[in-house]
């Protein structure tokens, strides 16, 4: 036993004992367990309370285990598993201190189909013995009982010795994957240094409810790939996983075992694939024997004994059972936060105490053990969440163009800012605002937005000498093709028209034969009824540098928390502030809130119960192509408009050479090409978004390549990236309460305007005079709101004066 446990008190500890059970196994030198078995007044089942003789009769360290009801063999595998699980349940609870020892309830039934046992009257029966232990010992779920089970136990016991998640949001299931969760990141950590898991390759075993969660967070932690399965395949079916069929002989850097007990065999040890480094689930007794285990030590598979990595539920129970009034009221993700913190800490301990050694861990368990004296560790809970709060002037949600500009623009005012992004980066590869380049031009259709252009590139300026990084390169920019009127992006005439009305450089070709002389890599265009527009001063922005710059050029105004999720967010709290609750648990308390999420805006309108805003999510795709150095130099900055023809938009572009710098190597040369139109149906949200693209959109893609840059060589990768678009494409830069502002809806060219986008932003805060006109991008115009108590149409007569 990891701890020596004392002798049992004497029987009469226990005033009606005879009365509720009788006893079946006494403790011993072999086993230091009691069994009792309770009444049960149905034929075929019998159920089994074990109960670790540390925990028998010890009313001031109760017994704690869930209810486990399954169709066994014998009535000695029951009793068998009623020991072995309670005496795991000690090893959890000593782990950390819960303040119980183990218990476990088994409820053996003779029926295979478990659906003709009496739920009521089972948990009326086990009522009467929780009762006779009197507070001796607290039960909850577990394999094949549920909430209702609950219900009936809960009013048979007079609402005692029941811990099952009552009457608060907490999810034990979720509590469980994030000690899982907690425990992979502090193994991680202690092996390699830190812990980033983007170079792992994982196996979840199971994807119920428990091994689902711990799936879908290792994704959005950055997981390079997580393999799912399950007995159900369409368990595995989860967003951003790949589904195996045979886990066994599929090969990963970490197992994550989250299925049945006794999975790992020493069959199953010896022949898994090369290169397994990792096993931590939440399985209870994962491997078949100690040869199993001892077998994946001997090949270096570092395993976090499950009294730590599944300990999340009664670590929940412990705040539960310690401060019910807390456990009730709590934002969970506060508890799951303090879970998986808690959690990483002792993983991380153990490896190294083990000193990254598998064979050591089991002889260093004692070291990360506490004393049993002292307060429960459900006791620390309040005191954490207090030590993971902070405070700060505005709360910046989203770490793309617009969260990024806003912190550089609020620090130039003095003013202090937290930044929270949900990707491991800022400008992240799932979002929109990431890559080598956007466009930057005054060449517009709208007089409005030429003249914002020319603002943002002030601004810019002021961005590269505060970082001292060059983060727009001058290219020029041609816009050319067919007559198609307006567009998203304007169009040919239109844009030739302001040039002229602002007086702004340009040059116009009037026709295709006119472009193929002046770009030779155009050549396609000759004979066709082409007409074109040259802006020399346009260029490209590099994108992610330039979140990047802005965000260091904040300074230490701005703390920028990445891998960090907001999961609610009230604009009501105490005197008028604004509070948010990450998904790892923090409070950051606030005076105000921008919102600057993209595609998940509405995600956050909804966890602070503001009015969502109507935008759609546009999947927008585009690849990088090789091509050889001496063509490389002729290919312009193009966009081409051509009208639509069915799920063709139309519009295309291409970004020069000097403009695709992540993907320059062995001296090769690379374009990057792309559409301005959807791939399928506009979304409403990022559920179902599939980064994979269309292969028909990238077949068209392949086709543009041919006809209008025939020198272009293969394409070398392709991309889809989510715009988060309006009806008006204009975006949103508005107020939605009192302390909180939104920018969202970039519709595909809010780039360029950057750091003077977050000027606009800054202003609503401040109360200061904006640098535009802020009315068209009201979030009460009827575009974007289906709350607007206003007409219609004088706002998109407004609109219309603008140009737009």
């Amino acid at each position: 036993n990891l701890i020596s446990l004392t002798p049992p008190p004497p029987l009469a500890s226990f005033p009606s004992l005879g009365d509720a059970f009788k006893i079946i196994k006494q403790p011993c030198d072999k086993c230091s367990a009691v069994v009792v078995e309770a009444d049960v007044g149905q034929d075929g089942v019998s159920m089994y309370i074990a109960l670790d003789s540390d925990s028998y009769g010890h009313i001031l360290r109760p017994g704690n285990g869930g209810i486990r009801l399954l169709n066994y063999d014998s009535t000695e595998s029951a009793i068998d598993d009623a020991v072995r699980l309670a005496k795991g349940m000690t090893r959890k609870h000593d782990m950390f201190r819960t303040g119980f020892s183990g218990a476990k309830v088994v409820v053996k039934s003779d029926h295979k189909d478990l659906s003709v046992i009496e739920r009521k009257e089972l948990m009326e029966n086990l009522a009467s013995a929780l009762d006779a232990f009197g507070g001796g010992m607290y039960t909850g779920c577990d394999l094949n009982t549920c909430d209702i089970d609950m219900d009936f136990l809960v009013k048979a016991t007079n609402d005692k010795y029941v811990l099952a998640g009552r009457n608060s949001h907490v999810d034990t299931n979720v509590a469980t994957a994030s000690s899982v969760i907690g425990s992979i990141l502090g193994t991680v950590e202690a092996m390699q240094g830190s812990s980033n898991i983007s170079e792992l390759t994982f196996t979840v075993q199971g994807c119920g409810k428990v091994g689902s969660t711990v799936a879908k967070e290792l994704v959005r932690l950055g997981a390079k790939h997580v393999q799912t399965c399950d007995l159900f395949p369409q368990a595995a079916e989860i967003k951003g996983c790949t589904q195996i069929h045979d886990w066994a002989n599929t090969s990963c850097d970490f197992l994550v075992p989250c299925a049945n007990s006794l999975a790992i065999t020493e069959e199953v040890a010896s022949n898994f694939p090369e290169g397994i480094k990792f096993c931590v689930g939440a399985t209870n007794s994962p491997f078949a024997n100690e040869k199993a285990k001892g077998i994946f030590d001997k090949r270096g598979v570092m395993h976090i004994p499950e009294s730590i990595s599944s300990a999340g539920a009664i670590l929940a129970d412990s705040v539960e059972w310690s401060n019910i009034n807390l456990y009730q009221t709590v934002e969970p993700a506060k508890m799951y936060g303090w879970i998986r913190d808690i959690s990483r800490e002792k993983a991380s301990d153990l490896a190294a105490h083990a000193g990254k050694e598998p064979q050591y861990v089991e002889s260093n368990l004692k070291n990360v053990v506490p004393s049993r004296d002292g307060a429960p560790v459900g006791k620390d809970f309040e005191k954490w969440i207090e030590e993971h709060s902070s405070t700060t002037e505005t709360l910046i949600v989203g770490g793309g163009l617009a969260g990024t500009a806003t912190a550089f623009s609020l620090a130039e005012k003095g003013i202090r800012s937290i930044l929270i992004e949900q990707a491991s980066s800022l400008s992240p590869p799932t979002a929109s605002s990431s890559g080598d380049s956007r466009m930057y031009r005054k060449m517009y259709s709208s007089e409005f937005f030429s003249k914002m252009a020319a603002q943002a590139l002030e601004r810019w300026g002021d961005v590269e000498k505060k970082s001292g990084k060059k983060l727009l390169q001058e290219n020029g920019l041609l816009f050319y093709g067919e007559d198609t009127g307006e567009t998203v992006e304007g169009s040919v005439l239109g844009a030739k028209e302001v040039m002229e009305k602002l007086n702004l450089p340009h040059k116009y070709y009037a026709t295709g034969d006119e472009i193929a002389d002046a770009y030779p890599a155009l050549e396609s265009c000759r004979g066709k009824p082409y007409s074109g527009v040259y802006e020399e001063t346009a260029g490209h922005i590099r994108a992610s540098k330039a979140c990047e710059a802005m965000a260091e050029g904040a300074g230490d105004k701005c703390n920028v928390k990445l891998n960090s999720k907001i999961v609610s967010l009230d604009n009501q709290g105490e005197g008028g502030k604004v509070v948010a609750v990450t998904e790892d648990g923090e409070t950051i308390t606030a005076d105000s809130a921008v919102v600057c999420a993209g595609a998940w805006t509405n995600k956050v309108l909804e966890s602070a119960n503001l009015p969502q805003l109507n935008l759609e999510v546009w999947q927008v795709q585009w690849a990088h192509f090789e091509v050889a150095n001496d063509v490389a130099a002729s290919i312009p900055q193009a966009f081409h408009f051509r009208k639509e023809n069915d799920i063709d938009g139309g519009l295309y572009y291409v970004f020069p050479s000097s403009a695709t710098e992540s993907v320059q190597n062995g001296g090769k040369s690379f374009v990057k090409v792309g559409v301005d139109f959807r791939t399928g149906e506009a979304l409403t949200d990022m559920s179902s978004f599939n980064y994979e693209g269309s292969q028909e959109v990238l077949k068209m893609i392949d086709e543009w390549v041919k006809e209008h840059l025939p020198s272009v060589g293969e394409r070398l990768d392709s991309y889809c990236h989510p715009y988060t678009m309006t009806e008006d494409s204009y975006f949103v830069m508005d107020k939605v309460a009192d302390n909180v502002a939104v920018f969202s809806g970039g519709s595909g060219r809010a780039f360029k305007f950057g750091p003077l986008l977050g000027d606009c932003m800054a202003s609503l805060l401040t109360g200061e005079q904006a640098p535009v006109d802020l009315a068209p991008f009201s979030a009460t115009r009827a575009a974007v709101s289906s709350n607007l108590n206003k007409a219609r149409q004088p706002v998109v007569a407004y609109l219309d004066t603008l140009g737009a």
